[in-house]
């Protein structure tokens, strides 16, 4: 399965293409801002890198936010003229999902020395969503699943897969607030999801996302304050190598490709806003 994802959601613009879960190229623009004018551009130096032709791509992504109003817009747009064109199913991919995915590849050998020491393990993605507000979720990295459980993808490394999963709804409070919502939910050490059953004892929680830019000092904090906190500093952009994958086991889990739609975390109000 050949897949092709934008990311335009941010200052960072790229376009990867995957097979399957292997990279084969990926291509980016990282300062310009001018995306609709390098889109199409960036776009066709993937596909012949990774010496294929729009024709041959069976899946695209996109990166539907929550992120940069105009950005956003421009790589959905694309991506939906490009699956209508082609008749290939589109998924778009919500940006927490990718950060979840990119901190648990930067930090895989964490994740495995604590799993193998039976300690739980989570990543915590949180945005920078301006309004001196962050968004931010709850993903379980396991390295077992059920039958039938949910996933959002699963990767490999050290010989071995692991599972990444939703866990909760997603967050939006005011940034002066975050250290005590935080320390609410882990009272005790035990970390309590709303609505996610007893919670996790003890576990490791990775805190990644782009707040690390403007908020890295009080994320800082609170990582040194407790302890089952640790701190990403480097995940601050979602890359579309990693939307690739959310987009790949989207298609193998026949996930209903629905409308492209941006996400705004405020109603009538656009991120950049």
């Amino acid at each position: 399965m050949n897949i092709l994802s934008v990311d335009s959601s941010t200052g960072r613009l790229s376009v990867a293409v995957n097979q399957n879960e292997k990279l084969l190229s990926e291509t980016a623009d990282n300062n310009s801002m001018k995306h609709m004018v390098n889109i199409m551009g960036l776009l066709g130096q993937a596909l012949s890198r990774a010496k294929l032709t729009i024709k041959d791509i069976d899946v695209f992504g996109v990166n539907v936010g929550p992120g940069d109003f105009t950005g956003t817009r421009i790589g959905v747009s694309v991506v939906k003229i490009l699956s209508w064109l082609e008749g290939k199913p589109a998924f778009g991919i919500n940006s927490l999902d990718i950060f979840a995915l990119g901190i648990s590849y930067r930090n895989s050998n964490f994740i495995v020395r604590s799993l193998k020491k039976n300690i739980p393990v989570l990543v915590m993605p949180c945005l920078d969503v301006r309004k001196s507000e962050v968004y931010f979720a709850f993903y379980n990295v396991t390295s077992e699943v059920n039958d039938g459980d949910k996933y959002l993808v699963r990767i490999g490394t050290g010989g071995r897969h692991y599972f990444i999963s939703k866990a909760g709804e997603n967050f939006l409070v005011r940034n002066y607030d975050l250290k005590d919502l935080l320390n609410g939910l882990t009272e005790n050490g035990v970390l309590k999801i709303p609505d996610c059953g007893s919670g996790y004892r003890n576990p490791e929680i990775l805190i990644g996302g782009n707040c690390c830019i403007n908020y890295g000092k009080m994320l800082s904090n609170i990582a040194r304050q407790n302890k089952i906190f640790n701190l990403d500093k480097k995940t601050t952009y979602p890359r579309a190598r990693h939307l690739n994958i959310c987009a790949y086991f989207n298609a193998v889990r026949k996930v209903k490709a629905k409308n492209l739609v941006p996400v705004y975390v405020r109603e009538f109000v656009p991120f950049g806003g």
